[in-house]
């Protein structure tokens, strides 16, 4: 999986293990820094016990330390544009100064990261994981380590629980004013709480089929897409859909941004290897087709840049006309090298999950019916004894 974001005058990709701060030109596309992650990733402390091989973390820290394919899984720039945040699959969130990318600081985390955010005034940076936990944790060092988190199993790491569930959180996201937390989720609703008191939940937003892979706001708007190619547009504090587009695609939609033009906003939107054009009612206005899977997009002066496994495209949106970008060497090996985290959030319920849930329903009739028959032999002897104690009772009387 490739990132991509637009600061100023320069466009960062993450791939596999490295970070590109890049210029756009008429040559092509000219790398400025770069910087590989993995050997500052590998460098962070453990927790200290887990460090020490503590009692009951052992085997979690084996499995931490033997990541054979590091890979960065998110990324995102700060409201200031000074910081760009990247968590990875070794467990990690490292914080890189813009535009140097030079290292400020990192930490680890309990749990394999799916989305991150920095929250309005830039002093935390919100992570959601495959677990379903949703953390934050200070953008300067940490005061302390260690803490319960919402289903009581304490943790060594450091940071705040703000939120959890029991299904894969996929985006996460805040609300322009700062006021709402947004944790779009695997099992097709988005939950909309406040910050950063998270326990209090303000809405769920429900009406997608699928689940609800990436969300975007905008001049107070709020839209979501996912798994079921419809994007969604919500009203935030009631929960309830102000509108949807129709399917996009056979495909899910990997990702939505809102694009700021002179007439109103627009939506794009990726899916497969086509982008898609949505004006301020949901509607397809322009469809863009390319030889490429897209990774994800981002917004440049006017114009949409899409990242691909080989490449970067250019889209301008004003004539419906796009381009390849040339790029260097290094960054295709970079993107061709990327792999998606999970490729799939669909869940397996047609066959595997079925069969074994139909197994365990067998099991527990079975189950039910010797029980049943343990019974009702007990109570017939039962029955029986006191027959033949009441019979003895009446002859010798």
């Amino acid at each position: 999986m490739a990132t991509l974001h637009s600061v100023g005058e320069c466009v960062l990709i993450c791939a596999s293990s490295k970070v590109f701060s890049a210029h756009i030109s008429s040559g092509g596309l000219s790398i400025k820094n770069v910087i590989d992650v993995k050997e500052v990733s590998d460098s962070l402390p453990f927790p200290e016990k887990e460090a020490d091989n503590g009692k009951g973390s052992e085997s979690d820290t084996k499995k931490t330390r033997e990541v054979v394919d590091f890979q960065i899984l998110c990324s995102k720039v700060s409201n200031c544009s000074s910081l760009l945040a990247v968590a990875t699959s070794a467990k990690t969130v490292l914080l890189l100064d813009l535009p140097s990318l030079s290292f400020r600081r990192g930490f680890r985390i309990p749990k394999a990261p799916t989305s991150l955010v920095f929250d309005r005034d830039n002093t935390h940076v919100v992570v959601g994981d495959r677990a379903g936990h949703v953390c934050r944790y200070t953008v300067g060092a940490a005061e302390k380590f260690g803490y319960t988190d919402m289903n009581g199993i304490t943790s060594l790491h450091e940071g705040e629980p703000l939120s959890s569930a029991i299904t894969m959180v996929l985006d996460v996201a805040l609300s322009e004013d700062g006021k709402f937390l947004l944790i779009a989720d695997r099992d097709e609703k988005i939950r909309v709480s406040r910050y950063p008191e998270a326990y209090v939940v303000q809405s769920f937003c429900l009406g997608h089929s699928a689940y609800v892979s990436s969300v975007a706001l905008r001049r107070g708007r709020f839209f979501s897409s996912g798994g079921d190619g419809v994007v969604h547009e919500w009203a935030m504090e009631s929960g309830t859909s102000v509108a949807h587009s129709d399917r996009l695609g056979e495909g899910p939609i990997r990702r939505i941004r809102v694009l700021e033009k002179e007439d109103g906003l627009c939506i794009v939107a990726i899916t497969g290897s086509t982008l898609l054009l949505l004006d301020g009612e949901l509607k397809c206005i322009k469809t863009f087709k390319t030889s490429d899977p897209l990774m994800d997009i981002a917004l440049s002066d006017g114009a949409v840049v899409a990242v691909t496994c080989s490449g970067l495209v250019l889209f301008n949106v004003s004539d419906g006309t796009f381009s390849s970008l040339q790029v260097p060497n290094e960054l295709v090996d970079a993107l061709t090298a990327s792999k998606d985290p999970i490729s799939n959030y669909f869940k397996n319920v047609t066959h595997q999950n079925m069969v074994e849930y139909y197994k365990r329903k067998a099991e527990k009739i079975e189950s039910t019916k010797e029980n049943q028959m343990r019974k009702r032999k007990a109570k017939q002897s039962l029955e029986r004894t006191k027959k033949i104690a009441t019979g003895a009772e009446a002859t010798a009387s």
